[in-house]
């Protein structure tokens, strides 16, 4: 066995000791988390839509992961009962996956803050801010289709879409809302920045809860997974 002498021992100790602190500083910036390991959708979250929202056992950053279950005509999720302050920022970030057959179409994941004034259990509340991302294939009438199609809804509103963003497709990917005290919005995906916006009615929404949703068919599939929420 390899012997350390006092002052590599006292090196590591103090190494140790940094890192724990640092591990601890962040630990308490984090105010709710979910990685869905446990196999099953904890009480932490209500129901919202038909058919009810699954735990996928086969897939996910690692497996199992959250999967909406959303039809085709109706998106399926949950909705935290926890409600978070954004009076001092706040950053919500879940990693998502999306994957559909060239033919299918109105396949989805979002991730969503609402206002925590407008949720009413069971039902899917309205969002105040959130990211989409979704894919529109061969069934889809509308056009351009064969595409990814990001979208990003700011205090209620949606921004224009971005298309042709097949390059997060048929992989895991880590999207992030970021909200400073200020009430500036960030939206990224794997840290790469894509818009930011100035928040509209700060006023009256002053706390927020977290909605994970989507639609999902038999061409395509969405998921989620790894969802934090923490301080900036």
């Amino acid at each position: 066995m390899m012997k350390l002498n006092h002052r590599s021992y006292s090196s590591s100790i103090l190494f140790l000791t940094v890192i724990a602190m640092a591990f601890s500083a962040t630990a308490e910036e984090i105010l709710f988390s979910d990685d869905f390991q446990s196999g099953e959708i904890s009480d932490e979250w209500v129901f919202f839509g038909d058919p009810t929202s699954i735990i996928n056992p086969d897939r996910g950053n690692p497996a199992p992961c959250f999967c909406n279950n959303g039809d085709s005509m109706y998106g399926s999720g949950i909705c935290t009962k926890e409600t978070f302050s954004i009076a001092n920022g706040l950053v919500v970030q879940c990693d998502i996956f999306i994957s559909c057959h060239p033919r299918g179409a109105w396949i989805d994941a979002r991730f969503q803050l609402c206002d925590a004034n407008q949720i009413v259990w069971g039902q899917e509340p309205p969002p105040f801010v959130g990211m989409s991302f979704s894919y529109m294939g061969e069934l889809d009438w509308s056009a351009p289709h064969l595409q990814g199609i990001l979208g990003q809804q700011i205090s209620g509103q949606r921004i224009p879409m971005l298309i042709h963003m097949n390059q997060w497709l048929d992989g895991w990917h880590t999207f992030k809302i970021e909200i400073s005290p200020a009430g500036l919005c960030s939206f990224m995906i794997d840290d790469s920045l894509l818009s930011s916006h100035q928040l509209l009615l700060l006023d009256s929404v002053d706390r927020v809860g977290i909605v994970l949703k989507g639609r999902s068919t038999s061409w395509g599939i969405a998921l989620h997974d790894n969802l934090l929420v923490y301080l900036p």
